[in-house]
């Protein structure tokens, strides 16, 4: 039901009012609806962007710009996608599964890590072609991501 039919409805329930074609109360509440429909559909706009899952234009957009990078070469499910595993957090822990979690969530698909944990080092090979500037953007993400006492060496095999 729209908004001028659910006034109609409420009103003339009271036994009040009247409402014809050519009155004043029906001009006036055809007016009031297009107020209220513009409203309700900004909130059932805004109610979709608000969640990845449903997010279609600047609920995805906004929420990349936040966590660094706008990523429109990708499709909209990939996205989402990256977007949750950038929003997770390691939760304290600090294994190859986790950081290969992180790293995907840059847009990376193939990687692997070689660790020395004695000596607090870790290489991560990433096999996907990259460019220069996403190669720029990963070192960066990794450097804000990864704990500061791990030695982080990246290479890229492709």
């Amino acid at each position: 039901m729209n908004s001028f039919d659910s006034m109609k409805i409420k009103l003339e329930g009271t036994g009040l009012y009247k409402i014809t074609d050519g009155s004043n109360i029906k001009a006036e509440l055809s007016a009031y609806a297009e107020g209220l429909n513009t409203g309700f559909d900004t909130l059932e706009t805004m109610e979709r962007e608000l969640f990845i899952d449903t997010a279609e234009s600047f609920g995805i957009t906004e929420r990349e710009r936040f966590v660094g990078k706008v990523r429109d070469e990708y499709s909209l499910e990939k996205r989402r996608g990256m977007l949750k595993i950038a929003e997770q957090k390691v939760c304290g822990k600090c294994t190859p599964d986790d950081f290969k979690r992180i790293v995907r969530g840059y847009g990376v698909e193939n990687v692997s890590f070689a660790e020395i944990p004695l000596r607090n080092r870790l290489t991560i090979n990433i096999s996907d072609s990259k460019t220069d500037a996403e190669k720029k953007l990963i070192e960066k993400q990794v450097g804000a991501d990864f704990p500061l006492h791990l030695i982080v060496t990246i290479s890229y095999d492709n």
